[in-house]
């Protein structure tokens, strides 16, 4: 053996892969009699995992489902079924699950009978509501952090986003620069401009009164040639009634992770981001995109640099902004301020119980706003999801704590409901869960999950009542996309 970790061989050819690890390993034939003849052959050992099928399913209490696991990379095939949670339901030893009386977020774990360590899950949602998701027509390339927005004809733009599977030797985020437009009438996506090189991610995109979509910054690197990514000033604008997109005026800042607002003036506020990357550090500068003219101008700063934040328009015309991050290194910040367009300045306002980035934000029927979710720091650069969610009440200027989530949740999505209603679906590690907040109760219910699991996907409330749900991934994107009803 070439690799001193690549297996044993014995005299008589006889291979044997090593126990731990998969990769590519080279057995090596010596002649005895001329050391310097020698042939190699190449052994590729492939990683032992296990597949499940399927991988998210919604039941009704006591309903059933027979899940089938395939074990590939060890010579024992077989795997043994269990239910993670106490209470979440029965399964055999064929793979058939019988769901409990109770409604919940469950999930089904398969594990190899060779190797312990080796498992794979399907997470089942037991609910008796009669809303779900299904499946709608594919996105013409797949994608994550992109954008989507309603247009004035009822079709959906889906902008840029980001795919390393597009390519090959990407580690990180790969911008994308298509952008495809989504018709109900036909359940279909059409995309209407190609890629061109110059990737796009993190960017914002705003509606405008004159039916024209604003397409401004983000973090840009290159599809085609993968390097790393560094944020943008450059902005373009969709005209919906042509289907053409070109340029306007520049950013007076490169940013990306930012946050745009549209307020009753026209113009749109655009607030802080990142300077560089995902690992630069939150700018607190601040500026106003102008459509009558087509330019950008600086405002009042935010007190807080930040970027992966929230900013949300209230009924009273001003801006709420929430949490964000610094820097990568510092964690999520708990504090919030408003911005008022009569003085172009930025005032705080209370603070939240829980610091959080890449949370949502959701304008409530009654002028309040749900905080859900998003990530929290447990330790200098160490992140992780959380379930809490907060109300914030312009009219205390403060933050409350309502009823958690089921699930932890960050890249998820939060939907405003005809109901009055949020959707809140996805988020985390690929998850497939959705549960629907009662602002007169405080509280979440489940209802049904997805299709699939999915984060940094988009959710848009068409003008028939249901939501679309459409690609996500964070590093790999997908182009499937689903209706909720």
């Amino acid at each position: 053996m070439e690799e001193s970790s690549g297996g044993m061989i014995d005299s008589a050819g006889l291979y044997t892969p090593p126990q731990s690890g998969a990769g590519t390993f080279h057995v090596i034939a010596t002649s005895q009699a001329n050391s310097g003849a020698a042939a190699v052959a190449v052994v590729i050992v492939p990683m032992a995992q296990i597949t499940i099928a399927p991988v998210a399913v919604t039941l009704r209490p006591s309903g059933t489902q027979t899940f089938a696991a395939t074990v590939s990379g060890l010579t024992n095939t077989a795997v043994n079924f269990t239910i993670q949670e106490s209470g979440g339901g029965l399964i055999n030893s064929a793979g058939l699950y019988t769901a409990p009386s109770a409604g919940g977020l469950y999930h089904v774990v398969a594990t190899s009978s060779e190797e312990t360590t080796i498992t794979a899950s399907a997470a089942v949602t037991v609910t008796t509501s009669s809303s779900g998701f299904t499946p709608t027509g594919n996105l013409t390339e797949a994608r994550g952090l992109h954008t989507a927005t309603l247009l004035p004809d009822n079709k959906v733009l889906v902008a840029y986003g980001s795919n390393s599977s597009s390519y090959t030797g990407a580690t990180g985020y790969v911008g994308l620069s298509s952008i495809e437009v989504y018709d109900p009438g036909t359940g279909t996506f059409t995309e209407i401009v190609g890629e061109d090189g110059a990737g796009i991610y993190g960017h914002t995109s705003t509606l405008l009164p004159n039916g024209k979509v604003l397409l401004a910054g983000g973090f840009v690197n290159s599809v085609w040639d993968y390097s790393d990514s560094t944020s943008y000033n450059a902005a373009n604008l969709y005209d919906s009634a042509t289907g053409v997109l070109s340029g306007t005026g520049n950013m007076t800042a490169s940013r990306g992770g930012h946050t745009a607002t549209l307020l009753a003036s026209g113009k749109v506020l655009i607030a802080g981001g990142s300077d560089q990357d995902l690992t630069g550090t939150g700018l607190a500068s601040a500026e106003l995109y102008d459509p009558s003219t087509g330019t950008f101008t600086q405002t009042g700063s935010m007190a807080v640099g930040r970027f992966l934040h929230t900013a949300t328009l209230l009924p009273n015309g001003k801006v709420l902004i929430v949490g964000g991050v610094l820097t990568s290194l510092t964690g999520p910040v708990a504090t919030a301020e408003i911005y008022d367009p009569a003085t172009g300045t930025f005032t705080v306002t209370g603070a939240m119980a829980t610091a959080r980035q890449q949370h949502t934000a959701t304008l409530l029927a009654d002028g309040r706003v749900l905080i859900a979710g998003g990530a929290t720091s447990t330790g200098p650069g160490d992140l992780q999801a959380t379930a809490t969610v907060e109300v914030y009440d312009p009219a205390a200027g403060s933050f409350s704590v309502t009823g958690s989530m089921a699930e932890a949740r960050t890249y998820h999505t939060a939907t405003l409901l005809p109901s009055g209603k949020v959707l809140v679906a996805g988020g985390g590690n690929e998850n497939s869960t959705a549960e629907v907040y009662d602002p007169a109760t405080g509280s979440f219910s489940i209802t049904g999950g997805m299709e699939i699991g999915r984060s940094g996907h988009t959710a848009t409330l068409l003008p028939n009542g249901s939501v679309l749900v459409a690609g996500g991934g964070i590093f790999a994107g997908l182009a499937s996309a689903e209706l909720y009803q």
